[in-house]
């Protein structure tokens, strides 16, 4: 009985020690991360590191930290504008995305009935039109960049960021989808992000 006793001790302890030596490898892993930050941030990233008997490398800015193997032959798609069109003031598109030429299989034929829940069916449609503004390079275009930028700056909860992942859909898009799945009378619009 103490013969197996002793045998399931050492099992134990070897258990002990391949878990250790496991939890070490993890720690040993790097990654790489790139940031745009002040002096002043970067000093306080460095203490944090040195408090805490952290290593940390830097890698010169001459190195490219974050490599791509893009296929050359790759170009995103995009459609054309059509430059003989009026522009909309809200889209900048040529012609407006709302047009009646830029018509899709999934637009509405006709307004549907004021409903409480349509706000989940003007969400796909907000998504659809998202696809083509976004083949389009509408986000892309200096004019987008900066009423984005500015839209951040005026909520104070995004007032510091510099980019959001999320984009703000034009005029002409929120008043087309609203007018095929309207709220009830009386029932205000959450708004489109930064409306």
């Amino acid at each position: 009985m103490a013969a197996r006793d002793e045998i399931e001790s050492e099992e134990i302890e070897d258990l002990h020690e391949q878990n250790d030596t496991e939890g070490n490898e993890s720690h040993s892993e790097k990654f790489k991360v790139s940031l745009m930050i002040t002096e002043e941030q970067k000093s306080r990233i460095f203490e944090l590191f040195e408090e805490n008997d952290w290593e940390i490398e830097e890698v010169p800015e001459s190195q490219d930290t974050a490599p791509m193997e893009v296929d050359s032959g790759y170009e995103p798609f995009r459609i054309p504008q059509d430059d003989n069109s009026t522009e909309c003031v809200y889209c900048f598109c040529k012609p407006c995305i709302t047009d009646e030429r830029n018509r899709q299989m999934w637009w509405e034929t006709e307004n549907h009935a004021a409903r409480q829940n349509n706000h989940a069916l003007r969400k796909e449609n907000y998504k659809n039109f998202w696809t083509m503004l976004f083949h389009r390079g509408v986000f892309l275009d200096p004019r987008y960049i900066a009423i984005k930028e500015e839209a951040l700056k005026r909520d104070p909860r995004r007032r510091n960021l510099l980019w959001h992942r999320r984009d703000i859909l034009p005029k002409c898009v929120l008043e087309m989808v609203r007018s095929w799945f309207p709220n009830p009378v009386g029932v205000p619009y959450m708004g489109h992000m930064w409306e």
